[in-house]
C-alpha cells in the first residue's frame, strides 16, 4: 500500500521525461542520435500502455491490449523507416514500414471503440457524429486525399497506402466525435487519450502542408507525432484509466460539450470556402457544396430531433408537476383533499356564500374505534374501511359538498348550500352508520358527527369554523358512539375556557412549568444518532401534563407562542452545548427545534435565534429550525427571515412534508436543507403509497434536501425507507421523546 503515491505519480514523471526526449528529438538534426531518441519515445509508448495495464489491473483488458499493439506496431513502422533510411540509404517512403503504419490504424481505432463502445447511442448522436465525419472529411479530402488521387505520376497501389492515411483520419475522428457526444463526463484517462488521437490527424495534415525537415515549420509534424505516443502512454498509467471503459452519462443535447465539438467542426466548412476563396488551396466547387450542404440536412434533423426531446421533456416535467401537486393537495390513503386543501375549499366556499347570503354547513365526522377493525381483520384492514369509508361518504353528500379528510380517522364535508340546520342535521344522522365493504365481507361503521355552521352576516375565518365543528365533534364522541351534535353556546363556553388557558399559559412560562423531551433522529446509512427533535411538554399543576395540540394553538393566537419559542430555543441549545461537553453526545449531533410561522414572522426571529447560539456557545449548524408547509407558503413575508437564517448558518427543516399546500417546485426558492415526510405516508404499505415516498425522496434528492422519515414504528418501514434511498427516521421503534435526563441513558442503547 506505501507505493500507491509512487505508481500514481508514475504518468506525471513519463510525461515530464517522454517531453524532454521528445523536445530533444525535435531540436537535433536529422541522424541516428535524432533516430533513436525518436524511437525511445515511440517504443515507449507501447510499453507505457503494457506497464499501466498490469499496475492499474482494468476489469475490461482488451481495449488496452489494442492500443498498445497499436503503438507497438506503429513503433515498429517507425523502426523500418528509420534503417531504411540510415542504414540502407534508401527512399523510406513508400516502404514495408508504411504497412506497420497502416496496420497501427485499425487497431487504435478498435481500442478506442471497445473502450467506449458500451455507452449508450441515440439518434442524436449518430447525427452529430454524421455532421462531424462530414464536415472534418472536406479539409481531409481537400489537404490529403485529392492531391494523392490525382497524382498521376504514382501508381493506383502507392496511391491507395497514400489515401488510407487520411481514411483511418476520418475514422479515428467519427471515433473521437462519438465519445464527445456521448459523454457526460471523462476521466484524465479518457481526455489524455482523446488527445493524443487527435493530434495523428493534426501531424498527418501538417505533414502534407510543410513536410518534414529542419526547422519550425518542418518540425511541427514530427512534434505532434511524438505527443501523440507520448499521450497514450500517460493515458494508460494514469490511475483514472481503470474507470475509462465504465459507462458514462449521456451528456444533454445542449450541453457545452457536445455544441463546442460540432460548432468547431462545422466551421471547417466556411473555412474551406474561405482558403479557395484566397487562392490558398484549390477550387473545390463542388465538393464544398456537397458537404456544405449534408451538414445542412444532418443540423436540420439535429435541430429537429433536440425540439422533439424538449417538447417530450416538457411534457414529462408537467405531468410530475401535475402529479406532485395532486400529491401534495391529497391524502395519499384515501386520495381526498386533505387538510389544507379542505381549508382552502371552505374559505372558497364561505366567499361564495357571502355574496349570494346563503349559509354554510362543516361537518367533522370521526370514525368509532377504527382500530378494533385491525384488531377484528386484521393489519391493513383499517387502512381499506377508511379507504372505503371515503367514497361512501363521497356517496352521501350532495352532488355540490366536498369531502376532504382531516388526517387519521377524521373527515370533513363542505356543504355548500343549507337550507336550513334540520337538513343539515339529517345529512348528520345518514353519516352516523355508514357500511363499507372489506374482502369477503361488509362492515358498518359508526361515527360521530360535529356541525358548525356560518349563518348569512356572520364573518369567521375557516381555521374558526373548522375548530367550532371539531370542537362539537368532541363533544358528540363523548357522548357516545355514532352521535352528531351541533356547535352551540354550551360549546362556544369552551372558546371562553380557551381564553383562561391562555392565561394560565402566560403564567407557565413565568413559573418554570414548561419542559422540553427529546426524540432522536436516526441516519439510516450508519444508524447512528445524528439529532433530536426537541418537543414542548406543561406540567401543569394540579392538572397533570397537557398535551402540546391542546395548548399550542391556544398560544399561536397571542405573542405567548413567540415568547415560548424563545424559551424552546435557549433550553435546547444550551442543553445540547452541555451534553455535548459531557460527551453525551458527538459534537456533529444536531438539535431540532419547531417555531411557529407567527414567530418566523417576526423581524427578532434571527436575532432570537443568534442570542441562543451565543448564549449556548454552539455554532450555528448545530441547530435545526423546522418549520411548517403552511408556514413556508406565506413565502412573500417568511422568504427574508429564513433566508438570513440560512445565511447564520442555522440548518432549515420542513416539517410533515405532504400534509400541506406547498409544491416541490417551490423547493427551487426555499433555502431548505431538510424534507421532513409526514407520518402518514407510513401507515399504509401499499404500493402507491411506497412509490409516493420515493417520488418524495428523488425530487428532495434532485434540489438538495436530505430526507428524514417521521413515525417510524416498524422494522418493515426502515426497510422500504432504506431501499427508497431515504436520508434518516424517527419515530416509536426507536424511541418516544423522552426528558433530557433520560438522553444519556438513550444514546448508548439506540440504533437503526
Amino acid at each position: 500500500m506505501h507505493h500507491t503515491p509512487v505508481v500514481r505519480g508514475w504518468w506525471r514523471g513519463y510525461l515530464v521525461v517522454g517531453a524532454a526526449v521528445a523536445a530533444a528529438a525535435v531540436a537535433l538534426p536529422a541522424g541516428p542520435l535524432r533516430a533513436v531518441l525518436y524511437l525511445l519515445v515511440a517504443g515507449g509508448s507501447g510499453a507505457a500502455i503494457l506497464v499501466g495495464l498490469r499496475r492499474h489491473r482494468p476489469a475490461r483488458r482488451l481495449p488496452w491490449l489494442l492500443l498498445a499493439a497499436g503503438q507497438l506496431c506503429s513503433a515498429a513502422g517507425e523502426a523500418v523507416y528509420y534503417w531504411l533510411e540510415l542504414v540502407r540509404r534508401v527512399e523510406p517512403y513508400p516502404s514495408v514500414a508504411d504497412a506497420f503504419f497502416v496496420a497501427a490504424f485499425p487497431l487504435l481505432c478498435a481500442g478506442i471503440l471497445t473502450l467506449t463502445g458500451r455507452r449508450p447511442v441515440s439518434a442524436t448522436d449518430r447525427v452529430e457524429v454524421g455532421i462531424v465525419v462530414t464536415a472534418l472529411a472536406l479539409p481531409l479530402w481537400i489537404f490529403l486525399g485529392e492531391p494523392v488521387v490525382h497524382d498521376a505520376a504514382r501508381s493506383w497501389g502507392l496511391r491507395a497506402i497514400d489515401l488510407a492515411y487520411p481514411v483511418f483520419d476520418l475514422v479515428l475522428l467519427g471515433l473521437l466525435a462519438r465519445c464527445a457526444a456521448v459523454a457526460g463526463g471523462s476521466t484524465a484517462a479518457t481526455r489524455l487519450l482523446g488527445l493524443g488521437a487527435l493530434t495523428v490527424p493534426v501531424a498527418d495534415v501538417a505533414f502534407v502542408l510543410v513536410g518534414e525537415g529542419e526547422g519550425l515549420a518542418g518540425s511541427a509534424s514530427t512534434a505532434c507525432w511524438l505527443v501523440s505516443y507520448l499521450l497514450y502512454g500517460a493515458a494508460a498509467l494514469h490511475p483514472s484509466m481503470v474507470r475509462a471503459a465504465e459507462p458514462e452519462e449521456t451528456a444533454a443535447p445542449g450541453s457545452w460539450r457536445r455544441l463546442g465539438v460540432l460548432g468547431a467542426a462545422m466551421g471547417t466548412v466556411p473555412v474551406a470556402l474561405a482558403l479557395q476563396t484566397a487562392g490558398v488551396t484549390g477550387v473545390h466547387l463542388w465538393e464544398t457544396t456537397v458537404a456544405a450542404a449534408v451538414v445542412v440536412v444532418l443540423g436540420l434533423v439535429r435541430v429537429r430531433g433536440a425540439v422533439l426531446a424538449a417538447e417530450r421533456a416538457a411534457r414529462a416535467a408537467e405531468r410530475l408537476r401535475a402529479e406532485a401537486a395532486h400529491h401534495a393537495a391529497h391524502d395519499p390513503l384515501t386520495l381526498l383533499p386533505n387538510r389544507a386543501t379542505a381549508l382552502e375549499l371552505l374559505r372558497q366556499t364561505q366567499e361564495r356564500a357571502a355574496r349570494t347570503r346563503r349559509a354554510v354547513g362543516l361537518l367533522v365526522v370521526d370514525v368509532d374505534h377504527l382500530t378494533r377493525v385491525n384488531d377484528s381483520f386484521g393489519d391493513g384492514a383499517g387502512d381499506g374501511a377508511l379507504r372505503a369509508l371515503a367514497r361512501e361518504l363521497v356517496g352521501a353528500v350532495g352532488a355540490g359538498d366536498r369531502v376532504g379528510r382531516l388526517g387519521g380517522d377524521e373527515f370533513v364535508v363542505v356543504v355548500e348550500d343549507v337550507p336550513d340546520e334540520a337538513a343539515l342535521g339529517r345529512l348528520a344522522e345518514r353519516l352516523t352508520r355508514l357500511t363499507v365493504a372489506l374482502p369477503g365481507t361488509e362492515l358498518t361503521l359508526t361515527c360521530c358527527v360535529g356541525i358548525a355552521v356560518q349563518r348569512p352576516g356572520r364573518e369567521v375565518a375557516a381555521t374558526e369554523l373548522l375548530h367550532e365543528a371539531v370542537t362539537a365533534t368532541g363533544r358528540a364522541k363523548g357522548a357516545g358512539e355514532g352521535r352528531t351534535w351541533f356547535f352551540d353556546d354550551a360549546l362556544r363556553a369552551e372558546l371562553t375556557e380557551q381564553a383562561e388557558l391562555e392565561a394560565a399559559l402566560a403564567a407557565a412560562l413565568a413559573g418554570g412549568e414548561f419542559e422540553l423531551h427529546y426524540q432522536p433522529v436516526l441516519d439510516l446509512d450508519s444508524g447512528r444518532i445524528t439529532g433530536f427533535e426537541a418537543l414542548i411538554r406543561w406540567h401543569r399543576p394540579g392538572r397533570g401534563t397537557v398535551r402540546p395540540d391542546l395548548f399550542v394553538p391556544v398560544a399561536e393566537r397571542s405573542d405567548l407562542i413567540c415568547r415560548i419559542g424563545r424559551w424552546v430555543l435557549g433550553e435546547a441549545a444550551g442543553r445540547l452545548a452541555r451534553w455535548r461537553a459531557e460527551g453525551t453526545v458527538a459534537d456533529d449531533v444536531r438539535v431540532a427545534v419547531n417555531l411557529s410561522g407567527r414567530h418566523l414572522l417576526e423581524p427578532g426571529v434571527v436575532d432570537d435565534v443568534a442570542r441562543a447560539l451565543a448564549a449556548a456557545g454552539l455554532p450555528p449548524r448545530a441547530l435545526v429550525v423546522e418549520v411548517t408547509e403552511t408556514v413556508v407558503l406565506d413565502t412573500g413575508r417568511v422568504l427574508p427571515n429564513l433566508r438570513e437564517l440560512k445565511a447564520l448558518g442555522v440548518g432549515l427543516s420542513l416539517d410533515d412534508y405532504g400534509t400541506g399546500y406547498a409544491s416541490i417546485e417551490q423547493f427551487r426558492s426555499l433555502p431548505l436543507d431538510t424534507l421532513k415526510i409526514d407520518r402518514s405516508f407510513l401507515v399504509s404499505a401499499q404500493p402507491q403509497d411506497e412509490a409516493l415516498i420515493g417520488l418524495m425522496v428523488h425530487a428532495a434528492h434532485a434540489f438538495g434536501l436530505r430526507v428524514v422519515a417521521e413515525g417510524v414504528e416498524r422494522a418493515d418501514q426502515v426497510a422500504l425507507l432504506r431501499s427508497l434511498g431515504c436520508d434518516s427516521a424517527q419515530g416509536y421503534l426507536f424511541s418516544r421523546p423522552v426528558p433530557a435526563g433520560e438522553v444519556a441513558a438513550l444514546v448508548g442503547r439506540v440504533t437503526a
